[in-house]
């Protein structure tokens, strides 16, 4: 199953913004609602995984496990969507964030969601449970947030194996807690989806090169983890 990103724009739908205490109230997602991935969410989807991990749901910058910007007060589903209440401390990326929010420069909250429970409709898929990772203040829309990397092109390849090499640090470290597990889980699964979208055949391909290049992504990752 892959781990995909939806979106639901900042602009008018905050509920609160709270700017002296960092207190952000807006939708991650919402129901009922066909995206450009055909995918509707439907209400209920999010009742499992906020109370079996709520409090391990984490608001990050970009999708970006190593830009955490606060943590969740409250989380839960009303008629129209996934509600959250994020806390974000006083640093510079919050404040960062939090200003840009202000000059409408980050214009979307994205969750990151594993498909659980899904049945293809014909014209579109239907997600009745889903697995939340994290929520996520991002600049670009849900749909292309997935493609940040550009894997497939393989043309940020760096990038992926800086991810890899994180990881990496942090296992080393040793003590992991619950919430850095869950963190860790999200990422992993987020380069397994990068990884095997880079490995699909593209319509314009270049066999030997993409070969070569496939073959040094699987030797990094067996030297490394």
């Amino acid at each position: 199953m892959d781990f995909i990103y939806k979106a639901a724009p900042i602009g008018d739908q905050v509920i609160d913004y709270d700017e002296k205490n960092g207190i952000v109230k807006g939708y991650g997602s919402y129901f009922d609602n066909k995206d450009s991935d055909m995918d509707i969410i439907r209400k209920g989807a999010y009742q499992k995984t906020i109370s079996e991990n709520g409090e391990r749901v984490k608001y990050l910058y970009q999708h970006d496990m190593m830009q955490p910007i606060g943590k969740m007060k409250e989380l839960y589903e009303d008629d129209k969507g996934l509600v959250f209440v994020a806390e974000i401390p006083k640093t510079q990326l919050g404040n960062d964030v939090m200003e840009l929010m202000k000059a409408g420069v980050i214009t979307e909250n994205s969750v990151g969601i594993m498909p659980i429970v899904k049945e293809n409709k014909g014209d579109y898929r239907e997600l009745r449970e889903v697995k939340l990772y994290e929520i996520s203040a991002v600049t670009l829309a849900a749909n292309d947030q997935a493609k940040i990397l550009d894997v497939k092109g393989l043309k940020n390849i760096d990038q992926v194996y800086k991810r890899y090499d994180n990881i990496c640090k942090l296992l080393r470290k040793g003590n992991i807690s619950n919430d850095m597990g869950y963190a860790l889980e999200s990422e992993i699964l987020k380069l397994k989806t990068y990884f095997i979208n880079a490995t699909q055949p593209s319509e314009i391909t270049e066999p030997v090169e993409k070969m070569v290049q496939e073959v040094d992504i699987y030797k990094y990752l067996i030297n490394k983890l």
